[in-house]
């Protein structure tokens, strides 16, 4: 049974997302695993404020269901399979990020004091083979995930996990925060 709060968690974190214009209809992806075998995760094509934004899944079984979320679904499963500690998803878009990793090659060193200490050197994954991405993205991703909270996919997005569903939320605005930080510094 999925109790209110849960529920109530999962949407405060997704429409403050929303409202920071890091996720958005058909753009991105948040999940939250209910118990071993079961996720919430977004629609696909469903805007935040519709009552049936979200559907609960089974983890690793794909059926029918799996068909009316959000693509991500399959990396969102790979990432709870191979790290069960796990609980919560999001692929996000923020602008700042996204364009800082376009402009440098392969890490996000935050200079500023929240970024360094929460956050430390974050991994840019350049995507050089369009078909291996394509066919290994879940796979890849979640590897990647295993040694750290937070990844960005150069001309993609960024991958948080946790185990706090507010722990994605703060990563993610201090991420971004620190992004804009390094594009706006002369260092």
């Amino acid at each position: 049974m999925i109790t209110k709060t849960i529920i109530d968690e999962y949407l405060l974190v997704t429409r403050t997302l929303f409202e920071k214009n890091f996720l958005n209809m058909g753009l991105g992806s948040i999940s939250l695993k209910l118990k071993a075998d079961n996720m919430l995760i977004n629609k696909k094509n469903k805007h935040i404020l519709e009552d049936d934004f979200f559907k609960s899944v089974h983890i690793l079984k794909k059926d029918m269901s799996w068909q009316e979320t959000t693509p991500d679904v399959t990396i969102h499963s790979k990432i709870y399979e191979m790290i069960s500690s796990t609980k919560t998803i999001a692929n996000i878009f923020p602008i700042n990020t996204i364009t800082f990793a376009q402009e440098h090659h392969n890490l996000l060193k935050p200079i500023d004091f929240l970024g360094k200490s929460i956050l430390g050197k974050i991994s840019i994954i350049e995507i050089t083979n369009e078909k291996n991405w394509i066919e290994n993205q879940d796979f890849i991703i979640a590897k990647k995930l295993q040694n750290t909270d937070i990844v960005i996919i150069k001309g993609y997005g960024v991958f948080i996990k946790s185990r706090d569903i507010r722990e994605i939320l703060k990563k993610a605005v201090i991420l971004e925060n620190s992004a804009k930080i390094l594009i706006n510094s002369k260092n």
